[in-house]
């Protein structure tokens, strides 16, 4: 049996975004039990000029969406990137994943020929196929493992099984 897009840009995004969720909910079990204010986790960098753990979040959320509403030719909700608080970020997730949800497989028919064109790459537009497992699908994973190391490396108990999630 071979992959589908929707399962690929769709049920592999609602499942980083769950895995996500719960890191988040790592977090701030480990805030209060330690009394660390959440501004002092969501400002957190690995360096000086990377995105701070609450961008990282936004970047997870946002190509979660953005992927397969450009695979599909569809409208993506955009947010207003004004969250404070891991419980803020997760209302976002949420919303994240409502969105991804209302996607049927038929909606990804030519989605691996479609011409993908990024809004902050004007002028270059890519194949559904190369804009998906070369641009997409890494650019989440990359954002998701910052995530986890922002949050492994300022003490959050959190491993590998809470970064996979459950495996069926």
């Amino acid at each position: 049996m071979s992959v589908s897009y929707y399962q690929l840009a769709v049920l592999g995004n609602i499942c980083v975004l769950d895995n996500l969720s719960h890191l988040l909910d790592k977090a701030v079990a480990y805030a209060e039990a330690n009394k660390i204010e959440e501004r002092a986790l969501l400002d957190a960098r690995l360096f000086p000029d990377m995105f701070p753990l609450i961008r990282q979040i936004r970047m997870v959320s946002d190509m979660s969406r953005f992927a397969p509403a450009w695979l599909t030719g569809k409208e993506a909700p955009k947010f207003e990137d004004n969250e404070t608080s891991f419980a803020e970020l997760k209302t976002r997730i949420a919303n994240s994943t409502a969105y991804l949800r209302s996607f049927k497989e038929s909606d990804f028919a030519d989605s691996a020929n479609r011409e993908v064109r990024l809004p902050w790459n004007p002028g270059k537009a890519y194949r559904g196929e190369v804009f998906l497992l070369r641009h997409s699908i890494p650019n989440i994973y990359f954002h998701l493992t910052t995530a986890y190391n922002l949050l492994r490396h300022n003490g959050v108990p959190i491993g590998k099984t809470d970064y996979l999630g459950p495996i069926a």
